[in-house]
């Protein structure tokens, strides 16, 4: 009885080796494809997550570009009204010139009468003068023949006097006449200057917006340009984690699968084992039970049948000559520094002078204004934002930066004296806050600004 339960616990040992045998090796190669498929799932996740950022800021984009859209709209609407107004300014500035034209006409034809006139007032003095003024009047009474001749002579001396009279009021007249024409032409003429300038500056304030909200426009579109090719990138990257990750899952369900092949399979032999060793066993107590003459040969337990070893594998001096044209204080002077936009290391080719709330920008000096506007890419004030250059001769060039939208008091071409207001202080530009970018530059040459004001 012994010897049996030995042969019945090695059958059920060989079982469980069959058995529990590919179970380890495959749970093993399941695991690392449940890893692999766990990694691929998390950054598949991630990139989704990239996606939804990269299409909120498109939209973002869209919005800011109608925004934008909107607004260029509206400025070149105000552009043409503004062009309509100037060309009706134009045609009264016309129709006044032809007035002053006539009014100065009428003004020398004054002129000379008056000076015709004056010539005769000069003559009547000097022959007054002469004669001895009244004397000569009372010696024309005096001479006459008889009373009727004396009243004759008397109305010819008041006729004479009268005329005298009327003379020097027309003369008087005439010269107040001359100056009141004169200083409404004079008046005219400033106040048809003064429109037009406006107008014009208006124009040029309208332009530079213009030139600004197209800059931001083609910054968008650049800008969209590239997010919309990184989420390009992004959606490639998701469709093939998604296959990846459905590879793998294909492949654990295959690997499941094999597993309970295996499983089904080992347990069948054992199965089978285990009834060839009850078969074998009870043979062998029949022939022990049965008499015979002669001596039984020994019986001898078949070996334990070892279970085959499957393998698992695995996934295996000049001071003074410029006054300081902001108020405010000196945040970054003329020197090396790295810029706090764009973070790249530069030459500071100015001072930048900042403070809070509408401050006025004035001209650091007399001279011509070379440029008022927005500096567009490309301009050669690309990054100034809003920005006027003054050239105030002997080879000097004040250059004022980052000013307001539409703020600019001057436009090209006119002269300006020192202290003259030409803007409001802004942030407009490569710019991280208000304040004014202010540059001197001689022969076309930036130069520190801190000796010269």
């Amino acid at each position: 009885m012994k010897k049996n339960k030995t042969i019945g616990f090695a059958a059920t040992v060989a079982a469980a080796v069959l058995i529990l045998q590919p179970v380890n090796v495959f749970a093993s190669n399941i695991s690392e494809l449940e890893r692999q498929k766990q990694g691929v799932t998390e950054e598949r996740s991630s990139v989704e997550k990239g996606i939804e950022t990269k299409q909120s800021e498109l939209n973002k984009i869209e919005s800011d570009t109608a925004s934008v859209k909107a607004t260029l709209e509206r400025v070149s609407k105000e552009i043409d009204e503004t062009n309509a107004k100037l060309k009706e300014q134009v045609e009264k500035v016309n129709t006044e010139q032809k007035q002053v034209q006539k009014l100065k006409q009428e003004i020398a034809t004054l002129k000379e009468e008056i000076k015709q006139r004056q010539k005769v007032l000069e003559k009547r003095a000097r022959a007054i003068q002469t004669s001895g003024s009244g004397k000569s009047y009372l010696t024309i009474l005096m001479q006459a023949e008889d009373f009727s001749d004396f009243i004759d002579r008397a109305n010819l001396v008041q006729v004479i006097v009268k005329s005298d009279q009327e003379i020097m009021e027309k003369q008087k007249s005439d010269q107040k006449l001359l100056k009141d024409k004169q200083d409404t032409s004079e008046k005219k003429l400033a106040e048809l200057n003064k429109m037009k300038d406006q107008i014009m500056l208006t124009k040029n304030n309208l332009e530079s917006q213009k030139a600004e909200q197209n800059d931001l426009i083609s910054t968008l579109a650049a800008k969209k340009n590239k997010t919309a090719q990184e989420t390009a990138l992004l959606e490639a990257q998701k469709s093939k984690l998604s296959s990846q990750e459905q590879s793998l899952l294909s492949n654990i369900s295959a690997a499941y699968a094999e597993e309970q092949r295996k499983k089904e399979e080992a347990a069948k032999r054992a199965m089978e084992e285990q009834r060839r060793q009850s078969a074998a066993q009870s043979a062998a107590s029949a022939r022990s039970a049965a008499p015979s003459s002669s001596k039984s040969a020994p019986v001898t337990s078949s070996p334990v049948a070892q279970a085959p070893s499957t393998g698992g594998g695995s996934s295996s001096s000049a001071g003074g000559m410029f006054i300081k044209p902001a108020q405010g204080i000196l945040t970054s002077g003329f020197s090396d520094r790295t810029n706090p936009v764009t973070g790249q290391h530069e030459s500071h080719k100015g001072q930048d002078i900042a403070a809070g709330g509408t401050v006025q920008v004035v001209a650091a000096a007399s001279g011509r204004v070379v440029f008022a506007g927005y500096g567009a890419p490309g301009s050669g004030y690309g990054g100034y934002g809003y920005v006027v250059e003054i050239d105030h001769g002997n080879g000097y060039q004040t250059l004022y930066g980052h000013m307001r939208a539409g703020s600019l008091n001057v436009v090209a071409g006119q002269n300006v004296m020192q202290g003259q207001a030409i803007g409001i202080m802004g942030s407009t530009g490569q710019s991280t806050g208000q304040h004014l970018h202010f540059e001197i530059h001689k022969n076309g040459v930036p130069i520190n600004p801190a000796p010269y004001l």
